[in-house]
């Protein structure tokens, strides 16, 4: 027998309850993504990029993820980075003037002992079913975590009501024993 998938909710909960003492954690959970149209999180020439699976792709980049204790823990705000946890997501105003997705050099375990709102790396976890789940920028709301409908194209940002992608499915990778 399979075991029963978690939902998005009890993930989340998870994650807050384990990560809520700053003074014990070591290390953010690993995540799988992909969008609902089955494509994986990808990290080629410092781009994050979003494509379906095959013979020819690089290594799925698991996500790390790790609670933001400084802002409102009823909006699941978020710490994502790539699991090497030296480059972590951030959202800023590009030139146009519209929030642009960037990969900063930033430790996230530095961010997450960190005492301020640090809204610019931080993403508000949104449920939308109990299988996928949209990541909305805190710095800027109404933005969200964003795949486009091509395959093997950058992950960025977007509002609602586009063509984007922005339904997504996770499952946390268990680390192995120590």
């Amino acid at each position: 027998m399979e075991p029963q998938k978690r939902t998005v909710e009890e993930e989340l909960k998870d994650l807050f309850h384990a990560f809520k003492d700053k003074e014990v954690v070591n290390e953010p959970w690993n995540y799988k993504m992909w969008d609902i149209e089955q494509k994986y999180f990808f990290f080629e020439n410092d781009n994050l990029i979003a494509g379906p699976l095959s013979s020819r792709t690089p290594p799925v980049q698991l996500m790390a993820v790790i609670s933001n204790n400084n802002l409102n823990s009823l909006k699941w705000p978020i710490f994502m980075g790539l699991t090497d946890k030296t480059k972590t997501l951030k959202c800023l105003k590009s030139t146009t003037g519209d929030p642009q997705l960037q990969i900063e050099e930033c430790n996230i375990m530095d961010l997450y002992k960190d005492t301020k709102e640090l809204r610019e790396f931080t993403f508000h976890g949104v449920i939308q079913s109990k299988t996928t789940c949209s990541f909305e920028s805190a710095e800027f709301p109404g933005w969200f975590l964003s795949t486009s409908i091509h395959p093997n194209m950058p992950v960025g940002l977007c509002k609602l009501g586009g063509t984007r992608i922005i339904l997504f499915h996770s499952v946390k990778i268990r680390s192995p024993p120590k």
